[in-house]
């Protein structure tokens, strides 16, 4: 076990320090070529390239290294579609079967890596041997298929619950899960390893859009009961949603990267107004809190990866790894959340239903006094015999005193003497009474 920590540990460092024999060089007009991109002066790349999305086209070189390794040159996105690489003005094929753009090489002499994309220019990089890059990606694929092994159990607990107890929000937290992981399996580029089209992927991500937003509206109209505390919220959210759809509807057409920015900042703008729903029934009870506390990572870290990033932008350095951490994070403390819902829900219904037990048998215990009342009337002076109507018309004692024409401390004096010889405590027996003062 410690051996295999070890490494790791030097994969990583690895990883990190080869970062230092990438340069970059950013080609404002698109207007090199292979031919003479050699004559441009590169920069050290420190940093992963993050840019606002533009026409610009990056170029990546890895210098020279007199060694006998190969080495593979990976571009960590699957928005990197277009990419090429050269040496020795030779175009060197993209290695098939792979999550992302992957090129292998030796260091016998330069290599330059072209990048564009459609998308926002984010192309976080990695140049590793060929040993540790197949390691590293064993490693992430170990990772992956943990993540995507919980959430497909909890899916399948979460369908299990809902078949039990007929409650929806099991269903759509199903749901929910389900449109999350598969927002994970498309950004992992899991699907390029069973080469769906571009064009397949692209409609993929577009639809789940759509429906991560239905599915995270229904659960939270759900789980945080929003019809009783805010119903007017359901109709804004409708707007969006719908706003989603007509975005959706515009890419597909119109293939403009403006438009698939808007889709995303809609998607977000919902799921920050029932995160901050969530923080305003913070008190209300445990699975409210459970619910604020399992967004906030995940949302945020969305927020960076999957918007800011298309204005240049990262906070928080987001990357697939920590959404992932944040995604798994969620899973658990959101699966402890339904259950403690269910579990207040059922303590709420007993306390419900014991009410109307307790309610019915006071009912049944006053039905059955009806005789011995009728005959009891006839001990109430005429006063209070008129008084008692006036209850029983649901008259207020102010009211009585006021119809009466006594003060209102006399008409709490003939109450008091009514209650007594009737054996009534409260003005709720009273009314019960209004069926039989009518014979």
């Amino acid at each position: 076990m410690k051996f295999k920590a070890l490494l790791l540990f030097l994969f990583f460092v690895v990883s990190t320090f080869s970062q230092s024999e990438i340069y970059y060089f950013k080609d404002a007009n698109s207007s090199l070529s292979y031919r003479n991109i050699a004559q441009e002066e590169f920069k050290p790349l420190n940093k992963q390239v993050l840019e606002k999305h533009s026409d610009a086209t990056f170029w990546f070189k890895v210098t020279a290294n007199k060694t006998d390794l190969n080495y593979i040159f990976r571009i960590k996105s699957i928005r990197a579609t277009n990419a090429k690489a050269y040496q020795n003005l030779n175009e060197i094929k993209k290695l098939n079967n792979q999550r992302y753009s992957s090129f292998k090489f030796s260091r016998g002499s330069p290599i330059y890596i072209k990048v564009s994309s459609n998308f926002s220019s984010y192309f976080p990089v990695e140049l590793n041997t060929v040993e540790d890059a197949t390691f590293e990606e064993k490693i992430q694929l170990l990772i992956d298929g943990f993540y995507y092994g919980v959430a497909f159990l909890v899916i399948l607990f979460s369908i299990n619950y809902f078949y039990f107890f007929k409650d929806n929000s099991f269903l759509y937290h199903a749901f929910l899960l389900a449109s999350l992981t598969l927002s994970f399996i498309l950004s992992d580029g899991i699907l390029h390893l069973f080469a769906v089209d571009e064009k397949n992927i692209e409609f993929l991500i577009l639809l789940n859009y759509v429906i991560l937003t239905y599915c995270s509206s229904k659960f939270a109209n759900g789980f945080l009961l929003l019809d009783d505390y805010y119903p007017k919220v359901k109709n804004y959210t409708y707007i969006i949603g719908g706003a989603i759809i007509l975005f959706v509807i515009l890419f597909l057409i119109f293939k403009k990267n403006d438009l698939y920015i808007i889709l995303g900042i809609l998607t977000s703008i919902i799921l920050l107004i029932y995160w901050f729903l969530g923080v305003l029934l913070f008190k209300e009870n445990t699975h409210t809190k459970l619910f604020t506390f399992s967004y906030v990572i995940i949302l945020f870290s969305g927020i960076d990866f999957y918007v800011l990033k298309n204005f240049g932008i990262s906070l928080f350095e987001t990357n697939a790894t920590n959404l992932k951490i944040g995604g798994f994070i969620q899973i658990i403390i959101l699966s402890f959340a339904v259950i403690y819902r269910e579990k207040d829900l059922r303590k709420y219904n007993s306390l419900m239903k014991n009410e109307i037990i307790k309610f019915s048998e006071e009912i049944e215990q006053l039905t059955l006094q009806e005789e011995p009342i009728k005959i009891k009337l006839d001990v109430l002076s005429f006063r209070e015999r008129e008084i008692f109507n006036l209850i029983v018309s649901s008259k207020s004692n102010k009211e009585i005193a006021a119809e009466v024409n006594i003060s209102v401390n006399t008409v709490k004096f003939h109450v008091k003497n009514i209650y007594g010889k009737l054996n009534i405590k409260s003005r709720k027996e009273v009314l019960t009474l209004k069926k039989v003062i009518k014979h």
